[in-house]
């Protein structure tokens, strides 16, 4: 019985640092994936056979339970407006999938070890050949921690020659403190300079202008956001 994620799909790029690991041919590479929620970035290198860990602080995401979805006649796309506010949506619970349930159902246990663990507040001793995270570093339980003291904790569990992938959410108006805090939103160009010399950067891209996302579980609104990430390499 193959699974889904109530995030969908995950991006190509997932894909190809996947293959990155599995055509190194490195010996039992260990994968980790900050913030694994349902398991959208997780089940993909279980299904492969390649040993990854998952944390992250929701409950409900690990291990299943109900969850507020908006209900929504038609999904409309709409253009970026500094003005634009969102219809209220009528609510609906739905039962959902933990990703555990997920690895069970799959038949996956195996190559998956997941945890309920807040990672910037206590980060593992462990090393990775891969480290993965995908918009985690805004949210507001992790606020009283600086970007970069979250990117470097990430770095810090990066094994010599490993790689690190950090997907985040950028400040819209980049002027605007007030509703893109720098302790949760980065601006062009920051990311970078947070990685220690112990790390190349293998590629970068930030979008300039944002991109329109439809309200779904967990925020129900209509709203819009900014992208960035990194990809880079330990090299000491």
């Amino acid at each position: 019985m193959k699974t889904k994620s109530i995030w969908g799909n995950p991006p190509k790029r997932l894909y190809k640092l996947l293959n990155i690991i599995k055509s190194e041919n490195r010996e039992n590479p260990e994968v980790c994936i900050v913030g694994c929620s349902d398991g959208k970035f997780l089940m993909p290198f279980a299904r492969a056979e390649i040993k990854v860990t998952g944390y992250d602080i929701d409950e409900i995401a690990l291990y299943g339970g109900e969850k507020l979805f908006p209900v929504k006649e038609e999904n409309k796309i709409y253009a970026y407006n500094a003005k634009f506010k969102s219809k209220d949506y009528p609510l609906e619970k739905r039962r959902v999938y933990g990703v555990c349930e997920r690895l069970q159902l799959e038949n996956l246990e195996a190559f998956a070890n997941v945890k309920l663990l807040d990672f910037y507040r206590n980060p593992p001793n462990d090393k990775f050949d891969l480290v993965f995270t995908s918009c985690s570093l805004h949210y507001s339980k992790n606020a009283e921690f600086s970007l970069l003291d979250k990117v470097q904790k990430l770095g810090s569990i990066v094994k010599k020659g490993g790689y690190l992938y950090v997907d985040y959410m950028m400040a819209i108006d980049e002027d605007d403190y007030e509703n893109y805090p720098d302790s949760k939103f980065f601006r062009k160009g920051q990311i970078k300079n947070m990685l220690s010399d112990s790390f190349e950067i293998i590629s970068i891209k930030e979008n300039s202008y944002p991109s329109f996302e439809g309200a779904h579980v967990d925020c129900v609104k209509d709203h819009f956001h900014r992208f960035g990430y990194i990809f880079a390499r330990r090299i000491k």
